[in-house]
């Protein structure tokens, strides 16, 4: 889940050179304009003629900048716009009303929408654009409404292409417009993430002094005002820094050294800051204070203390050498328990920062705190956690989830498992026990089973994850990592929904927005994502981050020898590696990985599959996968023909989804026709059974017929391609596919002959060849 700011810094220059990379998807954009002539129900008014949107005395930062968007907005939805005109709808402030809440009046020729602070101002403007949308009309509600969210504060990743590393959120990298396109989704909240040390001035720890201190302050500080104009919040993931064993800082004050960490790739060996030492202690509170009273409008913090980020001595601990059972190689932090230690590190960095701003929330996520805590739920942590700090914790993670002849472990973000897990019930009932803040993470979007998509479309199996937040009656959601970047999907939409439409049960939601984008269509598309909801609970595992067929999709190369190499096209660098690396080194930008899947990943499947009594596991796996891609087929068949819309805003709508089924729909495919061929080739290794051959170049035909086909829908949706992330330095999408494409046709070429008889290529012609 790391990253490293200065390691993708040029990434991100290079590709703000790209309009998909600068954070600008016009929220407004698949906007129709609607029916005038309409028959009006009873309480409800119809905004006919001309009307002018303006603000009334004593506005607030954001107040202009909502009316600029209401305008822009109702222009897209047939309301004509006149400075001039007597009809008129005035954004006003309201101080009675609760943070982030909005009164609306509504009267014949006269419209105002109220808020105390400008997220509440902002929900209240995409609030009435989203009621005129979906119902086709430019009609609202007459009367007075008040509304409030669901949860007070719905935490977001910065859209697409957008920086959210620190210390570059300057507009160059964070437009305004992305903070544009949260407000339009219901999220008052963004993720920012990275090292804390580039927020630290300190005499007396000067080795820890960023030179660029005043710089990267003045720049956070100017995103989190620009954010504030949009109702949004920043909210601070921090990462600890790790140092060589010979830093300055260790031979000046060795007290805090703590644990030498797993060694990564470079082999440095590097440690952590003693969570045990008062000093270091102190120095965490110090920062996060500091950091609390130069920027008080940052809205809260986020510290993971299970596997990643804020570190402390049990999180990466080498542990070589060490006896059974030892957490730690902190001789400190050894003769302690884990929760005790941890707990400290909390309350120190809770107090600190509550004593600088008392409204914001501090917020411990205990990801994957399976490694060093006494219970899997964490509990005798929350139990001892001072009241200070809240909990945030997924909806699925760390789950055995049983399903139809096996059970799957949910050991991360899922999009086929909608929670809540167990451990997820426990903790919240000991939030609740101790009146702590309870945030819950979930994917509005996607899951690990596919993280290079905007966004999967099964609908209803997301519809069905929200619901169960929403049951879970959170203080605050974050509702996605920093993945993909969010998109402005319907997926996310529904997160709209949930928090400012609970009434409305999520089908009918899904139907709503349906039939807004797509019209006489709708019920087509809404089996097609019912198809795709279908086909991701099929999915038998979540696999491994950033490979395999699950990954780069139908431009993963099939090889059919069993020591051929893969081709250095097919080869990338892991930024997220970076997690074993000393703080701002650039080794992970220097040793390149391989992203194709060579082997059926047997031990690894075993690891995280348990098939019932009487099932075998490899061709559990297969039935699975053929089975979902079997449903995703289905999905774009329902979809593939459908005739263009006569509008824009349509045809923008239908072409979008009809990509994007159509591309998850071929990379199901293509993890249906990989596992096939890899299990094909094991066993053709093993005993060379002509069968086996056979079954190879079925699969590997397959294949090449569906590669060909892909291709045309990464040409049309570069947003598809992995070669513009920004996560990490990857190939081009259409280059893997051309010479996978080429692997395929040589190979199969290459078999057809042998199986006629005649002598195989030469290396020259074909490469090289087994039996």
């Amino acid at each position: 889940m790391m990253h490293n700011s200065l390691l993708i810094r040029d990434l991100l220059k290079s590709a703000n050179g790209n309009p998909l990379h600068r954070g600008r998807r016009d929220p407004h954009r698949l906007y129709k304009a609607g029916v005038e002539a309409v028959e009006l129900e009873e309480g409800r008014i119809a905004l006919r003629g001309s009307w002018s949107v303006s603000l009334a005395p004593g506005s607030k930062p954001g107040w202009a900048e909502a009316a600029d968007d209401l305008r822009d907005g109702l222009s897209k939805l047939s309301v004509r716009i006149d400075a001039t005109a007597s009809n008129t709808v005035t954004l006003s402030v309201d101080e009675a009303l609760p943070d982030g809440a909005f009164r609306r009046t509504a009267r014949p020729h006269a419209v105002t929408i109220g808020a105390k602070d400008a997220r509440g101002l902002w929900a209240g403007v995409v609030y009435t654009e989203r009621e005129i949308a979906v119902r086709g009309s430019a009609v609202i509600d007459a009367g007075d409404i008040v509304k409030t969210p669901s949860w007070p504060v719905q935490i977001s990743q910065a859209p697409f292409g957008s920086n959210y590393l620190v210390p570059d959120l300057s507009a160059d990298y964070l437009s305004d417009d992305a903070f544009r396109m949260l407000a339009h989704f219901g999220a008052n909240g963004m993720t920012i993430y990275g090292d804390w040390l580039l927020y630290v001035r300190n005499e007396k720890y000067p080795e820890l002094s960023s030179p660029d201190y005043e710089r990267n302050i003045a720049t956070l500080r100017d995103a989190v005002d620009r954010a504030g104009k949009y109702g949004v919040k920043l909210y601070y993931v921090a990462v600890s820094p790790k140092f060589a064993e010979d830093h300055p800082l260790f031979v000046r004050r060795p007290g805090l050294k703590g644990a030498r960490i797993a060694p990564g790739q470079s082999g440095t060996k590097i440690h952590n800051l003693c969570s045990s030492d008062a000093e270091a202690l102190e120095l965490h509170g110090e920062t996060m204070a500091s950091l609390f009273r130069e920027v008080p409008e940052l809205g809260g913090l986020i510290l993971i203390i299970g596997g990643e980020s804020y570190y402390h001595c049990f999180m990466r601990p080498d542990k070589t050498g060490l006896p059974a059972g030892t957490k730690t190689n902190c001789p400190r932090c050894a003769a302690r328990k884990p929760e005790d230690v941890v707990g400290d590190l909390l309350r120190v960095t809770g107090e600190a920062v509550r004593a600088a701003n008392p409204d914001v929330p501090v917020l411990a996520w205990p990801y994957s705190a399976f490694a060093w805590s006494g219970d899997p739920a964490q509990l005798e942590l929350l139990r001892g956690m001072a009241p200070e700090v809240g909990l945030l914790t997924t909806i699925e993670k760390d789950q055995w989830y049983k399903k139809d002849g096996y059970s799957k472990q949910i050991w991360d973000y899922s999009v086929d498992y909608t929670g809540p897990a167990d451990n997820t019930l426990r903790q919240a009932e000991v939030t609740r026990e101790r009146g702590l803040r309870l945030f819950i993470k979930h994917e509005t979007a996607l899951g690990l089973e596919f993280i290079q998509f905007p966004y999967v479309p099964a609908l209803q199996r997301l519809g069905e994850k929200w619901a169960n937040v929403s049951g879970l009656r959170p203080d605050g959601v974050l509702q996605s990592w920093m993945f993909f970047g969010m998109w402005g999907s319907r997926a996310e939409e529904l997160g709209w929904w949930t928090s400012w439409r609970p009434d409305v049960p999520q089908a009918e939601a899904i139907e709503r927005m349906a039939r807004r984008d797509f019209g006489a269509a709708a019920p087509v598309l809404i089996e097609a994502w019912r198809a795709m909801s279908e086909a991701v609970s099929r999915l038998p595992c979540i696999p491994t981050y950033f490979k395999g067929p699950e990954f780069i999709g139908p431009a993963h190369p099939l090889l059919f020898e069993p020591d051929e190499p893969v081709p250095e096209l097919f080869h990338c660098y892991l930024y997220y590696l970076q997690e074993l690396e000393e703080t701002f080194s650039t080794t992970v930008s220097e040793v390149k990985h391989s992203l194709v899947l060579e082997k059926l990943p047997v031990a690894y499947w075993s690891s995280i599959v348990r098939p019932d009594e009487g099932r075998e596991l490899v061709p559990l796996m297969l039935d699975e996968y053929e089975a979902a891609a079997a449903c995703a087929a289905r999905s774009y068949a329902l979809v593939r023909d459908l005739p263009e819309p006569d509008d824009d805003a349509g045809r923008i709508a239908l072409a979008e989804e009809k990509l994007l089924i159509e591309a998850v729909s071929r990379t199901m495919a293509t993890m249906r026709h990989s596992y096939r061929f890899l299990r094909a080739k094991a066993e053709y290794a093993d005993r060379g059974d002509p069968e086996a051959m056979r079954d190879m170049v079925a699969a590997a035909s397959a294949e090449l017929d569906n590669a060909r086909a892909a291709r045309a829908v990464w040409e049309k949706a570069p947003w598809l391609n992995i070669g513009l992330r920004v996560d990490g330095k990857y190939p081009d999408n259409l280059e893997m596919l051309d010479a996978k494409i080429a692997m395929l046709e040589r190979g199969l070429a290459v078999r057809a002959e042998i199986a006629a008889g005649a002598s195989p290529a030469s290396e020259e012609q074909g490469g090289r060849y087994g039996d």
